[in-house]
């Protein structure tokens, strides 16, 4: 509009020009003249791409009175982004009309153009007029398609191409370039796009270096034009797989174990690739997965399982070679890390049962820590816990004797720097206290931390229930104080303290201990006592012990706590002196050790003598307050009596037994000129009488309880399928011999390790019959026609844990809660407790298959006890251990000897054989030769005084003596052959037992 208004006022300017003149000529001069103008000084075509065309019209118009020709338009600087046209070629123009003069712009380039377009005419006025031209010539708008090439990633030294449509709006040509940080690996087809065409461009990406790159193809319409920008993005790799995890870390296994572990190999590359070949550099490292032949897509996981066979203690480090195809033979590569005996974390056992008690009593249970590994020490750091943590508590770790304090306080607490322990036999034993301050059942986990770095944590679970009792009334002897006179310097002697029940409510006692040593010169030999519970007409007793350093007058207090609100806390005081005297007693103190209550003690004797070069008087000799008032002193001293150097005489005293339990009471000498009296102390010890009673259960000839304990380490596989294949032989044998046998199986695994075991509870069964979740039957009979089938998928208790503890794994399986439940209350699993696994009557076997060493962390002497007992008293030969497991070195796979297993097996009678052996059904076969006789002959747990007073009964019914004898050499009754008990019936053998002579008094 601000154009035309100029133009306006040009032609305007023109016209009052015409005027004046016509003023000065006349208006006969005025009729004969012609004037043109133009519209525009300034054509102004704004933004437009480069190569396209805008077209823009000046007008020549004739504001006189006669017409003109308008002769040309032209552009008079040159600029070829304009051109010029004076329409139809020119002609004339009428007076009011007007003439088109077409201007088009063509930008060849960006910017800012100018032109000047010069037009003339014939007119008398205004024949010649310029139009200053302009316009900005801006980015040509190409079309690109897909603005961004990314090729991925793909390996270095091979090629990728990708297409881009590129559309040329304009009649220029576009030129591409490949500009960027990384120009060189991409390459297009082609360099030129045609004028008003679309093409495909093929741009190639062949990389020759490792690494992300970027770089751009840049299409342009002129050579300093904006261009188009198509993004190109690749990356660069050696290979087509990257592995997680890598190196590939195997556990720190023992030698002669076998561990397994995987890596994820993930196809990174955009192509598939197919795998050839797996290879180890070192035949310890095998592949167990078979991927050869198979393609993986980009981005394709293929999981790789490896196992380790530790055939030395030490580092041993090898590689994988993966061997595949993607556009010619490649291979990836990843670091296999293991070593061989490394350090392991053992903790046994993983449940504790308190049981129950009175509120404000107190007990304990003992864990066990050790190393299961073979190559280095194992720091245990501390433990913690959580749950009803306050019900229960901890004391110090120990390893023997010694004593390590937790730096952090009681509970929880940490050890600073941790407690090293050695492979093998060294452990320590951690005491746990169940304290409840409230009624009701409580549970806890307990979890002892290590520096182990594949399993740093074992969890213990706290069970423990308490009941409302008391208030507790109580006899505390002796009174008022315990003093135990006189005891020369450097010197040790011994009281103790009675603690009774009278009461009709039991009493919970605990923390019995000394709350004053004087400076450790009184102690208690056995260590402070946890607690426990007194019933009603009970007692206990315990030692105290006085061990003066220097002389001195001595001081001290015992102190602990009953299940009384009112006054809880209950004292005696100690004291002593310590003084040189010129008395010395041989023995120092008097002891008649355990004392049947029916036969008779020997009494005493010491010998008192001085010890000084001077004589000295003895005034007296009396019996002070103790526990009891069952010694007696024979030989009184009824006058003072003078020892000259040297000189002595014997004092015999008595002891009665006629109350059971420890006894301990002082016995002074008096002499004169020594103020404190002379310390002797009496001690003894009176057991029940001596009529014995042993209780038996006929066990049957036709019933064998089998627990198989099988190892679920990663070694185990080849020993596993052995014993399955032996499985239906085995109960085919059973069924000729008429054995019924009722068979479950636990594994090794005292603690979770993994899912991969399967069976529902992480390879840590712990004692229960696998498999835990109860997806097929647990308890199997022999007369089942499915029972091969089912023992054998049983068997496959899997290969995943690193940790053998198979002989608490076999206590905890027949052992309360597990045996007489039908839930483990102590787990989240519902019925996962092996009620209606062992029969009464039937003989047990236990058959453990492991191709290593035990590492429950006990003796073997209390595994062998438990057998023993496992079926009554005197029933030891009828629960036994069989031992599938190494005995020598004829397997590389296995270790070289598990002497704990072989220890319990020759213990409890059963058989060890070697886990290498090619068949298992000779050991086998022998367990149920084994459960096919009735037992006749029942040992006797003590020495008969002879079959005078021996009664036999069974079922309660007397059994004529001519149906039994006494077999003195096996010190066993045993019965005729028609005599002989039925399964199931209950025997009872009464005798006198022997008495033991009293050793002679030195």
């Amino acid at each position: 509009m601000g154009m035309g208004l100029r133009g306006r006022v040009l032609a305007l300017a023109v016209l009052v020009a015409t005027g004046l003149v016509g003023c000065h000529e006349g208006d006969e001069t005025r009729a004969v003249h012609a004037t043109a103008v133009v519209d525009m000084d300034v054509l102004d075509f704004g933004e437009v791409p480069v190569g396209e065309w805008r077209e823009r019209e000046v007008r020549i118009r004739n504001v006189g009175y006669v017409p003109f020709f308008a002769i040309e338009a032209l552009a008079i600087v040159g600029n070829p982004s304009y051109e010029v046209e004076l329409a139809e070629g020119g002609g004339r123009v009428m007076p009011g009309e007007s003439h088109l003069v077409r201007v088009r712009f063509h930008p060849l380039g960006e910017g800012v153009t100018e032109e000047t377009v010069y037009v003339s005419t014939d007119a008398n006025q205004g024949a010649q007029a310029q139009v200053r031209v302009t316009g900005l010539g801006t980015p040509t708008q190409i079309v690109i398609d897909p603005p961004v090439l990314d090729y991925e990633t793909l390996e270095v030294d091979s090629e990728r191409n990708l297409e881009v449509t590129i559309t040329n709006p304009v009649d220029l040509p576009l030129t591409l370039a490949v500009r960027g940080d990384w120009p060189d690996p991409f390459t297009p087809d082609t360099i030129t796009i045609p004028p008003l065409s679309s093409r495909k461009v093929s741009t190639q990406y062949l990389p020759r270096a490792l690494g992300a790159m970027d770089a751009r193809l840049e299409v342009r319409s002129c050579e300093t034009c904006t261009a188009s920008v198509v993004d190109l993005k690749g990356h660069s790799v050696a290979t087509a797989f990257v592995f997680d995890p890598a190196p590939v870390p195997f556990d720190l296994i023992p030698v002669h174990e076998r561990t397994q572990s995987f890596t994820r190999a993930r196809n990174i590359t955009w192509r598939p690739v197919t795998i050839a070949q797996l290879v180890t550099s070192d035949h310890a490292f095998v592949p167990l997965s078979k991927p050869e032949g198979s393609t993986v897509a980009p981005g394709e996981v293929v999981e790789l399982k490896m196992e380790f066979a530790a055939r030395f203690s030490g580092p041993n480090v090898g590689d994988l070679k993966v061997h595949y195809a993607s556009d010619k033979p490649r291979r990836s590569e990843v670091i296999l890390d293991a070593r061989g005996g490394r350090p392991t974390l053992a903790v046994t056992p993983v449940a504790l049962d308190f049981g129950e008690l009175p509120v404000g009593g107190k007990v304990e249970r003992v864990i066990r820590i050790s190393n299961a590994g073979t190559n280095g020490s194992l720091r245990f750091v501390g433990v913690t816990a959580d749950g009803a943590s306050t019900q229960f508590s901890v004391d110090v770790p120990t390893r023997g004797t010694q004593r390590y304090p937790w730096t952090a306080g009681a509970w929880p607490a940490f050890e600073s720097g941790g407690l090293e322990i050695a492979p093998g036999n060294d452990a320590l034993e951690l005491k746990v206290y169940f304290e409840p301050t409230s009624e009701g059942s409580f549970q806890a986990r307990l979890r002892v931390r290590s520096d182990d770095v594949f399993n740093p944590e074992r969890e213990v679970i706290l069970t423990g229930r308490a009941r409302t009792s008391g208030p507790c009334v109580y006899e505390l002897l002796p009174q008022p104080v315990m003093d135990f006179g006189n005891v020369v310097p450097g010197r040790g002697a011994v009281l103790g303290f009675y603690f009774r029940n009278p009461g009709r409510a039991e009493c919970a006692v605990k923390d019995v201990h000394l709350s004053n040593d004087a400076n450790g010169a009184f102690f208690m030999p056995g260590g402070k006592l946890t607690g426990g519970v007194v019933l009603y007409d009970t007692a206990f007793s315990a030692m105290v012990a006085f061990r003066p350093s220097a002389e001195g007058e001595y001081t001290g207090e015992l102190k602990l706590t009953v299940n009384n609100p009112a006054a809880p806390t209950v004292t005696l005081p100690l004291k002593g002196v310590s003084k040189a005297s010129c008395l010395v007693a041989t023995p120092a103190y008097v002891d008649f050790g355990p004392i049947r209550y029916d036969c008779a003690a020997a009494p005493r004797k010491t010998y008192i003598a001085n010890r000084c070069s001077e004589p000295i008087t003895v005034t007296g000799a009396d019996i002070g307050n103790g526990t009891s008032t069952q010694f007696s002193l024979l030989t009184p001293i009824t006058q003072p009596r003078t020892l000259l150097a040297g000189e002595g005489f014997e004092l015999e005293v008595d002891y009665a037994r006629n109350v059971l339990g420890q006894h301990y009471t002082p016995m002074y000498l008096r002499a004169a000129n020594e103020a404190a009296p002379f310390l002797v102390p009496l001690i003894g010890e009176t057991n029940h009488e001596g009529i014995q009673v042993d209780r038996y259960t006929q066990g049957t000839d036709s019933q064998l309880d089998v627990l198989f304990v099988v190892s679920n380490t990663t070694t185990m596989d080849p020993y596993q399928e052995r014993l399955k294949s032996a499985i239906p032989g085995w109960l085919d044998y059973a069924r000729q011999q008429n054995v019924d046998v009722r068979v479950g199986v636990t594994s090794t695994g005292l603690v979770q390790r993994g899912p991969q075991c399967g069976g529902g509870a992480n390879g840590g069964e712990a004692g229960r019959l696998f498999p835990v979740d109860g997806n097929r039957a647990r308890v199997l009979s022999s007369n089942s026609p499915n029972a091969a089938a089912g023992l054998q998928s049983n068997i496959d208790v899997g290969l995943c844990h690193n940790l053998v503890q198979g002989l608490e794994t076999m206590r905890q399986a027949l052992s309360a809660p597990l045996s007489e439940q039908t839930d483990d209350p102590r787990t989240a699993q519902p019925n996962d407790g092996n009620w209606g696994f062992t029969r009464p009557a039937a003989r047990m076997a236990v058959v453990v298959l492991a191709d290593e060493d035990d590492n429950s962390g006990f003796v073997p002497d209390s595994y062998i006890q438990f057998l023993q007992t496992l079926k009554g008293t005197g029933m030891s030969h009828r629960s036994q251990l069989y031992a599938l497991v190494p005995t020598d070195s004829r397997c590389t796979t296995a270790g070289s000897d598990a002497d704990r297993f072989v220890a319990v097996a020759r213990g409890t009678g059963g058989r060890a054989e070697s886990i290498c052996e090619g068949d298992y059904r000779p050991l086998l076969d022998s367990v149920i030769q084994r459960a096919g006789d009735l037992q006749a002959d029942f040992p006797l747990t003590a020495e008969p005084a002879g079959a005078a007073e021996m009664t036999v009964r069974v079922q309660g019914q007397s059994v004529p003596e001519a149906q039994w004898s006494y077999d003195e050499d096996a010190n066993a009754i045993v019965f005729g052959g028609a005599a002989v008990p039925r399964p199931g019936q209950t025997v009872e053998v009464r005798y006198r037992s022997v008495c033991k002579v009293p050793p002679a008094a030195p």
